[in-house]
C-alpha cells in the first residue's frame, strides 16, 4: 500500500509541472485529477476498512470510528503552496450528520456520474491523497518509526518499513 500511496503522491507532484499549485487553482478539475482522486479514495477505503475492522464501503461506520476520527484535528501542510489545513477535520463534528468529509462527497458524485468532472478538483485531491496519507502513515503502520518526510504534506510521514523490509500491516487500536 505504501507503494501505490508513493506513486500517488509522485503523480500528483508531477501536476504541479501544468497546473500551478495555487489557491486560485484549487477549482482546476480533469481527467488525470479524477484518476489521482480515485485511486487515493480507493486506497482511502482500503485502510479505513482495515482500521475499522469493517469490510463494508461504508462511511456512515467510518465516521463513528474513534481510530478514525482521532485524525480530525491533524493538521498539515500542502508543501507546494504552503497550504495550512486539516483534511479530515469535518470527523471531529460532535453530531454524526456533520462528520461529511466534502472530498468524498465530490469523489462519489464523480464516480457514479462522470458528467460530473467539474468535481474531480484539484482541492479534492489534496485534501484525499493527505487524508489517505495520514491513515497510513499513522493508522496502519504504528511500529515503524516516520523517518521518511513526505514530499507533498508538511506533518505527514512515510512508515520506513516500506523502505527497510518487507512491513506488514498493522492495525493500531
Amino acid at each position: 500500500m505504501i507503494k501505490i500511496y508513493l506513486s500517488l503522491e509522485n503523480k500528483t507532484n508531477d501536476l504541479g509541472l501544468v497546473i500551478q499549485f495555487d489557491k486560485e487553482n484549487f477549482g482546476t478539475f480533469g481527467i488525470e485529477i479524477y484518476n489521482l482522486i480515485f485511486l487515493s479514495c480507493n486506497l482511502f477505503e482500503r485502510l479505513a476498512k482495515e482500521i475499522s475492522k469493517d469490510n463494508k464501503s461504508n462511511m456512515n461506520n467510518w465516521k463513528q470510528n474513534e481510530n478514525i476520527r482521532i485524525y480530525s484535528e491533524e493538521e498539515l501542510t500542502f508543501i507546494p503552496m504552503d497550504y495550512k489545513f486539516k483534511p479530515m477535520e469535518a470527523l471531529g463534528n460532535k453530531e454524526i450528520e456533520d462528520r461529511s468529509l466534502f472530498w468524498w462527497r465530490d469523489y462519489n458524485l464523480v464516480k457514479h456520474n462522470l458528467s460530473e468532472i467539474n468535481k474531480a478538483t484539484l482541492c479534492n485531491l489534496i485534501y484525499a491523497l493527505s487524508s489517505t496519507g495520514l491513515l497510513l502513515s499513522s493508522a496502519t503502520y504504528p511500529d515503524y518509526s516516520p523517518d521518511y518526510p513526505s514530499k507533498l504534506f508538511g506533518g505527514l510521514f512515510i512508515p520506513d518499513g516500506f523502505y527497510n523490509n518487507s512491513a506488514r500491516v498493522t492495525v493500531a487500536n
